[in-house]
């Protein structure tokens, strides 16, 4: 199983956010430099975070991206939710009448236990948890 870039970077994105909580505002410009992201990607997915209430923006001479929470309050598995959606790793398991093997498929237990563990590790992190690593 592969993350997408948009997960990783978000995450790396929210890692330096939270390096800097109740420090001020951080640049999207220095994340990016930091970070060795595009700044345009950058936007696109702070823009999604955003509209989950995960960090805000200000403008100015002193303006920047901030989280509203703090760190040990939100989880790897929050923001999963946010940028990808589910953690089930194939459609069936979300939309099982797309499947006509649905009753009978040997490999279906496999993938629902996969995406369970996957969401358990997710759900035990927080991004105080990643500062750490």
């Amino acid at each position: 199983m592969k993350l997408s870039s948009r997960f990783r970077y978000g995450l790396r994105l929210l890692v330096e956010l939270a390096k800097n909580y109740q420090k001020g505002p951080v640049l999207l410009r220095n994340i990016a430099e930091c970070e060795k992201i595009s700044k345009k990607y950058l936007e696109q997915i702070v823009i999604a975070l955003k509209n989950a209430g995960v960090v805000r923006a200000t403008r100015g001479s002193k303006g920047g991206y901030y989280l509203i929470r703090n760190p040990e309050k939100i989880t790897v598995a929050e923001i999963y939710r946010i940028l990808e959606g589910s953690f089930t790793p194939i459609d069936c398991l979300d939309n099982p009448q797309i499947c006509s093997l649905k009753n009978s498929c040997q490999t279906r237990k496999l993938w629902s236990k996969l995406s369970t563990a996957i969401e358990k590790v997710f759900d035990n992190l927080t991004l105080a948890d990643l500062l750490e690593y």
